[in-house]
């Protein structure tokens, strides 16, 4: 029985080992052992690139599942509908079911001249990351952010946000943090920081105007190719 000396050799150098081999057998009994060779390794090498195949396949699918962007058109992974209204220089939130919204959080980004953009975090859990959406705006809105509920809505939960006070069945109410960043989890303009740092506080008061550190930065103008508008949450 013959020893093939490719599996000796296979660290060799190509020419090293052609001038081994073909200095102990000839050319044909040299194609012989390079086959014999290829039907041993490529049932294993084929079994191993299937494999990763398949791994690759496994995770981008688990991947895409876990990172789909929920229009909370309440079909998305968190099954809420938010419904947006601007109205007489307010902007106003329906959220459905009633009782699934614990928490909003809102800035102002005025960062490009003459296009102003609201930056909203959904917060549907007490725990966990907020959900953020940005609506090109309409209505003229400065930075002294004013919120508002009304409690007295059956259907789904009622808020508001405004520069100014509102009567009626609206009520004061205490917004979360402003956002840290600028735009939705995976965009990546945002430079990987997250929506809040550390736990949910609320502002002080219904007035949630104070600033971030990043606002106080200079940036560069967005682009929002691609943002939700204030009636397409």
């Amino acid at each position: 029985m013959i020893t093939c000396p490719l599996r000796k050799a296979s660290l060799q150098p190509i020419r090293s080992l052609s001038t081994e081999l073909l200095g102990r057998y000839s050319q044909d009994r040299v194609l012989e052992l390079f086959c014999e060779e290829l039907i041993m390794i490529l049932p294993f090498r084929v079994f191993l690139i299937i494999f990763a195949l398949l791994t690759g396949l496994i995770t981008s699918v688990s991947v895409f599942a876990e990172e789909v962007f929920d229009r909370l058109d309440g079909t998305g992974p968190s099954g809420k509908k938010v419904n947006v209204v601007e109205w007489e220089g307010n902007l106003e939130f329906h959220v459905y079911p009633k009782g699934s919204l614990k928490g909003l959080g809102a800035k102002l980004d005025d960062r490009e001249k003459g296009k102003k953009v609201m930056v909203v975090a959904y917060r549907f859990g007490a725990k966990g990351r907020p959900l953020l959406r940005r609506a090109i705006l309409g209505v003229p809105f400065q930075k002294e952010l004013k919120a508002f509920v009304d409690a007295s809505e059956k259907e789904f939960d009622k808020l508001a946000i405004s520069n100014r006070p509102l009567s009626g069945n609206w009520k004061p109410y205490r917004l979360d943090a402003p956002p840290i960043q600028w735009y939705p989890d995976g965009d990546e303009r945002n430079e990987e920081t997250p929506s809040y740092l550390g736990e949910f506080k609320r502002e002080p008061s219904s007035v949630s105007g104070s600033k971030s550190k990043q606002e106080k930065r200079s940036k560069p103008a967005p682009r929002d190719e691609g943002s939700l508008n204030q009636f397409d949450f």
